[in-house]
């Protein structure tokens, strides 16, 4: 019985990957294509993130999840996707309302939010906050590291991207382009841990479930999606990634040659991206900020010196004043509102209201 290992090309959207084979950049999956298989885009729905998409994908139901960050009232809780608390609870709902077991076996999906009927996890955002021999989080990062090989090869790999990214990011200012966020600070290490360190290891856990002869294995390589975030869904930063992501995969292809077992290999991607400046680079200030300049509570001088910040603070004093305001007649008696009586027939009347696609590529 063949095997399944589905590669996960965190937000390679469908576009992106047709131009990357196009231009030459990912050789191994034109070879596939070329070979006959299927290269099919979807849409994804309301939330076009990670989280939302792989509760989708792995429990099939990613009902209550509007954003990537939102907050309920009901509970009083602000529910992040990328947060192991957050995890574990959206999997929990799904569970529920699905019925998908939770533990099932043959199945290791390491390098992801969530999982999904594993008996053996690595890398797991939602088994970070649980505690146990079986279901470390981190079980994958110390097996790969143990061997001295690896950790020097990855070491060397992770501090020259951290040197690709500075050049990179100072290239880009230079060039003045756009949009822009910031990419200081700690943020080379970052990218190096998620372009590198990451990427290693789960390509390493999943030759390994392969060579183990695992009936399927799932796996997120989240490369792409951390560059583009801030370097754009387009251009010479993530052509290397993608590059990089090819070879990647060529090496699981072979290895999936030498398995116990023959094994088709699928690959998908959770969401697409498009360029376009953040709230702040748009408009001057932060969405936060302009929220405390509507509400009249302190904000910053910059903010204040804003047109967003200034209207803003505008609406709320005179919001203000409107609400202090008692219209007073002709005899100086303060008016009173009195509350409506029925509509008369002559009355006029009102009106009311009323109530990026992703790839899947499959080799077999």
């Amino acid at each position: 019985m063949p095997g399944t290992v589905f590669l996960q090309l965190d937000g390679v959207g469908h576009h992106v990957l047709r131009g990357a084979v196009a231009d030459g950049l990912m050789p191994t999956v034109a070879g596939w294509l070329e070979a006959g298989h299927r290269l099919t885009p979807w849409r994804t729905d309301w939330s076009s993130q990670t989280g939302a998409s792989q509760l989708g994908i792995l429990h099939g139901s990613n009902e209550d999840v509007p954003a990537f960050r939102w907050y309920e009232k009901d509970t009083g809780r602000l529910m992040v996707s990328n947060r192991p608390a957050s995890a574990v609870e959206l999997q929990r709902r799904a569970v529920r309302r699905t019925g998908t077991p939770v533990s099932s076996p043959s199945t290791g999906p390491p390098g992801q939010p969530l999982q999904r009927g594993a008996d053996q996890l690595a890398l797991v955002l939602s088994m970070a906050a649980r505690r146990g021999r079986r279901n470390r989080s981190r079980a994958g990062y110390f097996a790969y590291f143990s061997d001295p090989a690896n950790a020097v090869r990855t070491a060397g790999s992770l501090l020259a991207e951290c040197v690709r990214e500075v050049c990179q990011s100072t290239r880009a200012l230079l060039r003045r382009e756009t949009p822009r966020v910031s990419r200081g600070g700690t943020y080379p290490f970052v990218r190096a841990f998620a372009t590198v360190v990451e990427r290693d290891v789960v390509v390493s856990a999943v030759m390994g479930d392969m060579l183990a002869g695992r009936t399927a294995v799932y796996a997120d390589l989240v490369a792409y999606d951390e560059v583009a975030h801030h370097s754009g869904p387009h251009g010479r930063d993530t052509d290397q990634v993608l590059a990089r992501l090819d070879r990647a995969i060529a090496l699981i292809a072979t290895v999936a040659e030498h398995a116990p077992r023959p094994y088709r290999i699928v690959l998908l991607s959770d969401h697409g991206q498009s360029p376009g400046a953040t709230f702040e680079s748009a408009y001057g200030l932060t969405l936060k900020e302009l929220v405390r300049a509507g509400c009249g509570l302190p904000v910053p001088r910059r903010v204040r010196r804003t047109r967003s910040g200034s209207e803003a603070r505008d609406a709320a004093r005179d919001a203000l004043r409107s609400a202090l305001h008692r219209p007073v007649d002709e005899s100086g008696e303060t008016a009173r509102s009195c509350p409506p009586g029925p509509p008369s027939r002559s009355s006029s009347p009102r009106g009311t209201w009323g109530s990026s696609p992703s790839p899947t590529c499959r080799t077999g």
